[in-house]
């Protein structure tokens, strides 16, 4: 019996955002260059970019356009300069590992220390905007986002690759078809994302129920609010779950994290307990559950300073 890969992770499909401005993604007239779409007719497509010294051939990585001016063609032969905001445009595949531009001066000195050979797989006829990324509640905390689009490349998580798609294909239906034949051999998803973690805990709160909470999900249907994803109006944020617990008579802030809570979900979730305070609660008093994978040491500090807090597991509750 063949053994597998100490660390398997090394021979799994890695994805990532190329961070690029209008200099490179469009020609000198300003029209978007022909050598980036798979579905023209030029016949050498493919070149290198700018990458992280850990990419690897088969990565697939889509390109963020920066904000840019491109020129419109009228009927009358007029051209003239519209301005788009920035957006995902395009999807690629690197054709080969990350290498050393070293001997390469001027790329260097733009920062631009590894490349790979690349090929267009997708041009998106129809773009995913920043305004529409802003408008997800789970990509609020994408690395990209919250970094806003400040470096050449961000790798990004098998749940924020599978959120992006979500939104790409809604878009562009023959993309799903093209991407599923890229990736012949798909990554399981090995972990629950966290909205289905939430959309579990919205259908069956009784999961709760045998660590001691009784819940309902909070909604004030006078002010049109609902405890799943609510706005902070006034405040800063979103809180995942907001919900009454009927027998100890408290509301209960809940924050999902598929990841190890850090000190900034305590903050975050500080914060929010403070937000229902002034605009909800009341009289009633605020608790505050963190359900995440574990939580590092400053987290765990932190929550000895507040009793109103709390931290469970999510393999507590039976996702894996």
């Amino acid at each position: 019996m063949s053994k597998e890969p100490k660390d398997k992770r090394k021979n799994e499909r890695q994805y990532w955002l190329w961070v690029t401005g209008p200099d490179y993604y469009l020609d000198e007239e300003g029209n978007e260059r022909p050598d980036l779409d798979p579905s023209s007719d030029i016949e050498d497509l493919w070149g290198s970019w700018t990458c992280s010294k850990d990419t690897k051939k088969g990565d697939l990585a889509l390109l963020w356009r920066s904000k840019r001016n491109i020129r419109e063609w009228l009927r009358d032969g007029v051209g003239i300069k519209i301005s788009l905001e920035s957006d995902v445009g395009y999807l690629f595949q690197a054709e080969s590992d990350a290498y050393s531009n070293d001997d390469k001066k001027e790329i260097i000195s733009r920062g631009w220390n590894y490349g790979c050979e690349m090929v267009p797989i997708y041009k998106f006829k129809n773009p995913l905007s920043i305004s529409e990324i802003r408008k997800n509640p789970y990509l609020q905390d994408w690395n990209a986002l919250r970094g806003k689009f400040q470096h050449s490349y961000f790798k990004i998580s098998l749940g924020d690759w599978e959120r992006l798609t979500k939104l790409l294909v809604a878009k562009n239906p023959g993309y799903k078809k093209i991407l599923d034949k890229v990736q012949r051999t798909r990554i399981p998803l090995k972990v629950f994302l966290e909205e289905q973690i939430e959309e579990k805990l919205v259908q069956d709160l009784g999961l709760l129920r045998r660590l001691g909470f009784d819940l309902k999900l909070f909604e004030d249907s006078d002010k049109g609010l609902f405890g799943r994803q609510l706005i902070c109006v006034g405040g800063e944020g979103r809180i995942d779950l907001l919900c009454y617990d009927k027998k100890k008579k408290t509301y209960v802030v809940i924050e999902l994290k598929n990841v190890r809570a850090g000190i900034n979900t305590f903050g975050q979730i500080s914060n929010y307990i403070g937000w229902v305070k002034e605009t909800i609660a009341r009289r009633n008093p605020v608790k505050g559950l963190v359900i995440s994978r574990g939580a590092d040491t400053a987290f765990l500090s932190a929550l000895k300073t507040n009793h109103n807090i709390s931290q469970i597991n999510i393999e507590e509750l039976g996702f894996k």
